[in-house]
């Protein structure tokens, strides 16, 4: 399986990192979509998060990774709830994150509080390097 993650959706999760470990358990190839390359590269790099293949979210991107991983199934985890139009309908399959979440037992940030989390942890790992 090739398993496609908007940066988005993994945004969302609460430990990014042991998503993508988890889920190179049963895929092959792990990656990002995102419109922008380099928020993904940040988000990567904070989260130590380790990625086969990064590209934009467009039909043709799609297309190119259905040739170049040839695997039996090619899943796209998104954080909507609808299918988006880019997602090509032969090969493709949409998991939303929610469901995603459920089936392998991945725990979601909370939305009112992620903002606030994430600063958290931030402030705590700028103090600790101070120490």
């Amino acid at each position: 399986m090739t398993l496609a993650f908007e940066l988005a959706a993994l945004q969302r999760t609460r430990e990014p990192q042991a998503v993508v470990v988890d889920a190179r358990r049963w895929a092959q190839h792990v990656g990002l979509l995102s419109a922008d390359p380099d928020a993904a590269d940040v988000f990567s790099a904070e989260h130590l998060v380790r990625r086969d293949f990064q590209v934009r979210s467009t039909f043709l991107s799609l297309r190119r990774l259905s040739s170049r991983f040839q695997t039996e199934r090619h899943v796209l985890v998104g954080d909507a709830s609808e299918q988006p139009e880019s997602l090509p309908q032969d090969g493709w399959e949409y998991l939303g994150l929610e469901d995603a979440a459920t089936a392998a037992g991945w725990d979601l940030e909370d939305p009112e509080t992620t903002s606030r989390t994430r600063w958290s942890r931030w402030s705590d790992r700028v103090s600790r390097t101070r120490k």
